[in-house]
């Protein structure tokens, strides 16, 4: 059967087009299953074509299972199913838009600020990296990331810190997340996982999708209590004791002992230290780590840089005591690093060449004055209405309007006015406790003081109805 081809203006190839209209013929059943097709001399010559252009054709054909080559017979099609027609789906109405705009002044509490990034810096040792011509820098890192920056970092948080590890203790991970999911691995689901209530969402999913027994502890003033945990083995605890998320609270040096003290009293006890925004303490030093003082290798320490130098640099770190290395060595040597090589050498250079020291200085600064300006601006705006709490540290204050019964009600307000805010109930596992009714976050770190000033001021004009 001899055919013509369509006009096509594509500038497809002749062979192609060719193709094209014989599949087609062939899927709607115009050439049914074993009719011989014509000839390649025949159909080029009718076509006006090659020999080889048809040839070029017919291969393809046979390529896809379309035709079939007989010897000394031809070209044939192939039988083949037909497909089933698809479902018909109802036809879903497009999205109503809500019309919300994007808030003028967004008080995240994850957000920092890029506009101090030491871009020309990071560049530098971007381009140096690479005109080491170093061909392992193609190559996946071990398992636990680079030695070269597993030492770097071990030498910063000797002085940062004061924790005392080994290079060979050190997990590099894709970020908090990635290290989590790792412990939950290795402390399977048999372990009870203690969580300080309201807590980091992220970890308390974590453990909870893995199957693990989970045990929420409502923080008071001065961090996770201790006395609840009683005789619990077989567990280990989660806690920010450096700068409690979302609530901001500092254990004190009193209840970190306790904690050591109960964590040390079996071997099947272990802290999950999650040193949280412990580089950005403002008026005073920072309180030692649990790791630092811990004298019986209980505490899993884990840190990140995401807030010290940017949310897209997915690198933190795990120190695992000693115990717990042979544990980790069986369950995950054979696997690669999931962070990049390339990543984790110009860190490690960021670190070695003392860069990372000063832009954290310099961030320090930065963020301690966009704090003096948000807490003087609250004060301004709200003189005897509103309280705060968390402000000595980290990126966000907490704060509170007393009498107000709904955190979201501040939320759906402030963003009717062009700000949003952060409720708290997120955090908590189970419903908010009375005590943390009418609060909401307000992080600082991305906002300009000119910004957050704009914030509040909005802030207490939409907030007026509430005030007393």
């Amino acid at each position: 059967m001899l055919f013509s081809l369509p006009p096509d203006d594509s500038h497809t190839p002749l062979y192609m087009q060719i193709t094209r209209h014989l599949k087609q013929q062939i899927r709607t059943g115009a050439l049914p299953a074993h009719a011989k097709l014509p000839s390649k001399r025949s159909l080029a010559e009718h076509l006006g074509v090659s020999v080889t252009t048809v040839e070029s054709a017919y291969s393809q054909l046979v390529s896809e299972g379309f035709v079939e080559s007989r010897p000394k017979r031809g070209f044939f099609v192939c039988e083949i199913e037909p497909l089933l027609p698809a479902a018909a789906e109802p036809v879903r109405p497009a999205a109503k838009a809500d019309g919300t705009a994007a808030p003028l002044v967004d008080f995240s509490p994850g957000g920092i600020d890029t506009r101090h990034f030491p871009y020309t810096t990071w560049r530098r040792l971007l381009r140096a990296c690479f005109d080491e011509a170093d061909a392992t820098l193609l190559q996946n890192a071990p398992a636990q990331g680079l030695v070269s920056l597993r030492e770097s970092i071990a030498q910063y948080l000797a002085q940062a810190r004061g924790v005392r590890c080994r290079a060979q203790q050190i997990v590099l991970g894709a970020g908090t997340e990635h290290l989590l999911q790792i412990l939950s691995y290795m402390l399977d689901s048999s372990w009870t996982i203690a969580l300080e209530n309201p807590v980091y969402n992220k970890a308390y999913h974590m453990f909870s999708r893995m199957g693990h027994s989970v045990l929420p502890l409502y923080v008071d003033e001065k961090g996770l209590p201790v006395s609840p945990l009683g005789a619990l083995s077989h567990a280990a605890v989660y806690t920010t004791p450096s700068h409690q998320f979302p609530l901001g609270v500092s254990m004190p040096i009193s209840r970190r002992v306790q904690l050591l003290n109960w964590a040390k009293s079996a071997p099947d006890r272990y802290i999950i230290e999650d040193d949280y925004d412990s580089e950005f303490r403002y008026d005073a030093k920072p309180l030692p780590s649990l790791q630092s003082i811990d004298d019986h290798g209980r505490v899993i320490y884990l840190g990140t840089f995401s807030k010290s130098i940017a949310p897209s640099l997915r690198i933190g770190y795990m120190v695992l005591p000693p115990s717990l290395l042979p544990l980790y060595q069986a369950q995950y040597a054979q696997f690669s690093c999931a962070v990049s090589r390339f990543e984790q050498q110009v860190l490690d250079a960021f670190l070695r060449q003392g860069a990372f020291e000063t832009h954290l200085n310099r961030m320090r600064k930065l963020y301690k004055e966009k704090r003096k300006t948000l807490v003087s601006a609250l004060e301004a705006a709200f003189p005897h209405s509103l309280q705060y709490q968390g402000e000595q540290a980290g990126h966000h204050v907490l704060v509170h309007l007393p009498g107000m019964p709904d955190g979201g009600a501040l939320c759906r307000t402030a963003m009717a006015a062009g700000v949003k805010v952060y409720p708290l109930s997120p955090y908590f596992i189970g419903p908010v406790p009375p005590a943390y009714q009418g609060h909401v976050l307000l992080g600082y770190g991305s906002l300009s003081q000119a910004q957050i000033q704009q914030g509040v001021l909005l802030l207490s004009q939409a907030w007026a109805p509430f005030i007393a």
